[in-house]
């Protein structure tokens, strides 16, 4: 049985992409929250994404694809162990349209900060679909009948005070807090969330 997050990320996952700036904004997001860079042949830069969630991983490769000409593979490792969740590996191979997508994206290597992606966030359509697309790659949120909590876990503070400035511009009284190497932004409220 899905955990509250997974039911949650399945139906963020399956709303209709409206706008091609809103699609490029959870892209980022996305992202942002969930991927690695990866190197190949001549120093060409790939991306590795990974979510225990296939309607994400679905969602992933219709923004990839329809974000830019980057070559896409997909894999399924299946859990060994009963009642383990299958993970589905997302990865665009390593080539020169990964740099010039990234660019789009203001994740260009190095230069991650608030100021890259500016452009990206001006809409306030745009500011919650890069929000909605950092969360399915790496947010989780409780049972409203339980403590209501959400959260985003990062390892990178100025990631960590972006979306905390993003939930505040939309009015919800995000707090950050440390978690051992990690920085949390959460929501308390449940009204908020």
């Amino acid at each position: 049985m899905p955990s509250f997050s997974g039911e949650v990320k399945n139906e963020l996952a399956r709303l209709p992409l409206q706008r091609e700036c809103c699609e490029r904004a959870e892209l980022a997001g996305l992202l942002r929250m969930g991927a690695s860079l990866t190197l190949g042949a001549g120093r060409a830069l790939g991306i590795a994404f990974a979510t225990e969630h296939a309607a994400v991983a679905r969602r992933t490769l219709v923004l990839l694809k329809q974000a830019g000409a980057v070559r896409t593979e997909v894999m399924v490792r299946r859990s060994r162990r009963l009642g383990k969740t299958n993970t589905y590996a997302v990865r665009v191979i390593p080539g020169e349209a990964v740099g010039a997508l990234l660019a789009g994206l203001g994740l260009s290597p190095g230069e991650f900060a608030a100021d890259g992606q500016k452009a990206l966030l001006r809409r306030k359509c745009c500011r919650a679909s890069y929000l909605r697309g950092a969360f399915l790659a790496g947010g989780s949120v409780s049972r409203p009948e339980a403590s209501c909590h959400l959260e985003y876990v990062t390892t990178n503070v100025q990631f960590a005070e972006l979306l905390q400035t993003l939930l505040r511009r939309f009015g919800f009284p995000a707090g950050m807090t440390g978690r051992k190497e990690d920085y949390v932004v959460y929501l308390k409220e449940g009204d908020a969330i």
